[in-house]
């Protein structure tokens, strides 16, 4: 069963802090997402964790970290997030990637891999990770409009990991929601739909019936 996970993308820990204490009042939350960029990934500079309180434990946090080769965790660990998401594109190898993954692992992370909307499926083929997210925008920036070609690409991810757990991220709302969870997503990231909309708690309502109707 798909859940939706809340994602907050913000450059300030004030804001942060303002969406967040709207965002932790929505019913049955399970999981949130946020999201971290270092200015060269992506051209905006996010959030920095180190700028962070301790979060929450009543939810499972996963840190998104479009950044160029992080290899620093201690702050993530430190707010309490559990899952780090390492974009495939943002280290020089493959083998980069393996290693860091392992070094996250070592200090008791989850780890996923995300991969940009112009980069092939198949190069998650011999990545080994707890999770696997599709971006379905170009990352860095909330509001823009999902590309479609997304929902070939969850499908194509789930028969590559047949038993992998997949995220999808970038442009969800109302209209598309039921689409990316029939088309495979077990994680589906919700952020200017959700976070920036007037009423958030009835936005949450309608994504979830939308998402089971």
């Amino acid at each position: 069963m798909a859940i939706i996970v809340p994602a907050i993308l913000e450059k300030t820990a004030e804001d942060f802090n303002r969406t967040l204490s709207v965002v932790v009042k929505l019913p049955n939350l399970e999981r949130i997402q946020v999201d971290f960029g270092d200015g060269q990934f992506i051209a905006n500079r996010l959030l920095s964790a180190s700028d962070m309180d301790t979060l929450s434990p009543a939810f499972e946090w996963e840190a998104h970290l479009m950044c160029q080769a992080p290899n620093d965790f201690l702050d993530y660990q430190i707010c309490g997030f559990k899952t780090l998401l390492l974009h495939y594109e943002a280290f020089p190898s493959a083998a980069e990637l393996k290693k860091t993954i392992s070094d996250a692992k070592g200090m008791g992370f989850k780890v996923g891999v995300a991969i940009n909307p112009d980069s092939s499926v198949n190069v998650l083929k011999d990545i080994e990770a707890d999770e696997y997210l599709v971006m379905s925008v170009v990352p860095g920036k909330q509001g823009q409009e999902f590309i479609l070609k997304t929902l070939e690409r969850i499908k194509e991810l789930r028969a590559l990991k047949s038993h992998a757990i997949i995220e999808v991220d970038g442009g969800v709302n109302e209209t598309n929601i039921k689409s990316i969870k029939e088309a495979g997503a077990d994680l589906i990231c919700v952020g200017s739909a959700l976070v920036k909309a007037a009423d958030v708690n009835m936005a949450y309502e309608k994504l979830i019936m939308a998402m089971n109707s």
